[in-house]
């Protein structure tokens, strides 16, 4: 399907309050209510805690909950030199969102991937896909960089596009709810 897009700059500096962005998230939702379905690429480089919600996430579960959205959050990414198994980041905890992780061509996770669960027995992230791994240009996904062409990365921020435009299809084209 075609859809229109509109992209809301809310990191746009280094050095923002995760607080800061959370208000105008909720902001921007509140006042562009015809838009069902939020794609969201922000991640904390720190692994959630076991047994708690992160304030980011219980948040955008409470803007979903308030504005009858739903946000596709991509799953955080481990850093390039990590090679343990590592916990999803915030807001990635958010319960009722669709946390997207990656897969490479060959179907299997990437290895920048990080895992749940949440509060130990919410299995999160919900669904997987291709995110790209691998230094050849063949086992990234190819992005538009400017008029001068692809560039070619790996990462949760570009598997979770793939399922937020699924999830549209399925809001806007078929008439399901969230």
């Amino acid at each position: 399907g075609r859809f229109r897009v509109k992209h809301f700059g809310v990191a746009t500096h280094n050095g923002f309050s995760s607080f800061g962005i959370l208000k105008m998230i909720r902001e921007i939702v509140s006042t562009n209510r015809n838009i069902k379905v939020w794609n969201l690429s922000l991640g904390s480089k720190t692994e959630i805690p076991k047994n708690f919600i992160s304030p980011e996430g219980a948040e955008l579960d409470n803007i979903q909950t308030e504005y009858d959205v739903i946000f596709i959050i991509a799953g955080t990414n481990k850093a390039d030199n990590s090679t343990s198994t590592m916990r999803i980041g915030s807001p990635a905890d958010s319960l009722n969102s669709l946390v997207v992780n990656s897969v490479s061509f060959n179907n299997t996770p990437a290895s920048y991937t990080r895992v749940g669960p949440v509060l130990s027995f919410f299995q999160k992230p919900d669904i997987s896909y291709y995110g790209g791994d691998g230094r050849s240009a063949n086992e990234r996904i190819a992005v538009c960089r400017d008029s001068l062409g692809a560039q070619y990365v790996v990462g949760t921020s570009y598997a979770a596009p793939w399922i937020t435009r699924k999830m549209a299809y399925l809001i806007y084209n078929l008439g399901l709810n969230r």
